[in-house]
């Protein structure tokens, strides 16, 4: 069963020589945080409480402002997420094209699908 969409007006890419993390953000409030440990490229979901799940994300999808995200069955109730999580992405262009690049970094896994309009602009 799918839930609402979360919506999110804020995103930030932050890397240090450790990790890559995206977060994303609501008035104010963290909504979800992603994050790579480039040790031994273990990608990380962090609910905004601060708890974290290790490769916690499946199949992921970002079509048009709507990113969905496959939580782990063990990973979504530890997490306090549903299983299929969605994020509406109000975000502006140059943000959004951003967020699609960090994901396609943190969440390297093979099952994706990446459709937003700046991707169809770049050259």
């Amino acid at each position: 069963m799918n839930s609402p969409a979360q919506r999110v007006d804020r995103a930030d890419v932050r890397e240090t020589d450790d990790d890559l993390t995206l977060i994303l953000g609501a008035g104010g409030v963290h909504v979800l945080q992603l994050r790579l440990r480039y040790a031994d490229m273990t990608d990380e979901l962090i609910n905004p409480a601060g708890r974290t799940a290790v490769n916690a994300a499946g199949a992921w999808s970002l079509v048009g402002r709507t990113l969905s995200l496959e939580v782990s069955m063990r990973a979504a109730p530890a997490l306090g997420l549903p299983r299929h999580h969605q994020l509406h992405l109000d975000l502006p262009d140059d943000q959004l094209t951003k967020v699609a690049d960090a994901l396609l970094e943190i969440l390297h896994s093979e099952c994706f699908l990446l459709d937003i309009p700046t991707r169809h602009q770049r050259s």
